[in-house]
């Protein structure tokens, strides 16, 4: 008589432990998977400690608009995308070198707080002669100059065409008091634009391509 089979013992084991059977799935996955889990995890964990550097931003940021008097072309969601863009370059924008030209600092103090509290090392500058200076003693990345400056509406723009000249060009990028949507970018400058949430994005679109 032939005699009956002993069950494999795996099925026992099964028997003995249901959930056993999950775990093995589980860690036949992340073994498998375990290059791609690990950079979502990453990607996840960055995101949520840099929500709290955007969630700073936010504040400054409301206040570049009002002070530029852009509160009905910035919409809700416009607000919104700059920040999350923000919590996500956050580390290419940390100790890059920007020079900021305007005759009337002052205008700008929102944002160039918004930028220092990103890690973004600002230098500032009142005259083209000292923002050429700047440029031949130290290392930036951007510059962001005014249009109006010195008695001369279009200082911004010579002095963009005069350091490109000179070999001392950065990536520049005109911040105005005056509205540019439509209008074409004058020679030799990166972006120009009079809302605060549009030159954070092309300060962005510097730090991504510097990274390149």
């Amino acid at each position: 008589m032939a005699s009956v089979a002993e069950p494999m013992w795996w099925v026992e084991l099964i028997k003995v432990s249901p959930g056993l059977a999950g775990a093995v799935i589980a860690a036949g996955v992340l073994i498998a998977y375990r290059r791609q889990i690990g950079d979502l995890f990453t990607r996840l964990t960055k995101f949520k400690a840099l929500g709290l550097e955007a969630e700073f931003a936010a504040k400054p940021l409301e206040r570049a608009i009002e002070a530029q008097q852009v509160q009905l072309q910035v919409s809700i969601g416009d607000r919104q995308s700059v920040l999350k863009r923000l919590a996500w370059v956050a580390p290419l924008l940390r100790d890059m070198r920007l020079l900021w030209v305007d005759d009337q600092p002052a205008n700008n103090t929102n944002e160039r707080a918004l930028l220092a509290d990103l890690g973004v090392r600002v230098t500032t500058a009142t005259t083209s002669a000292e923002a050429e200076k700047a440029l031949r003693e130290s290392d930036f990345t951007i510059v962001i100059t005014d249009l109006k400056r010195e008695g001369n509406p279009a200082e911004g723009i010579e002095f963009a065409a005069r350091a490109w000249q000179a070999r001392i060009y950065r990536w520049t990028i005109a911040y105005t008091g005056t509205p540019q949507a439509g209008l074409p970018v004058p020679p030799h400058l990166f972006g120009i634009t009079n809302r605060p949430d549009h030159l954070l994005h092309l300060i962005c679109d510097v730090a991504e391509r510097e990274r390149l």
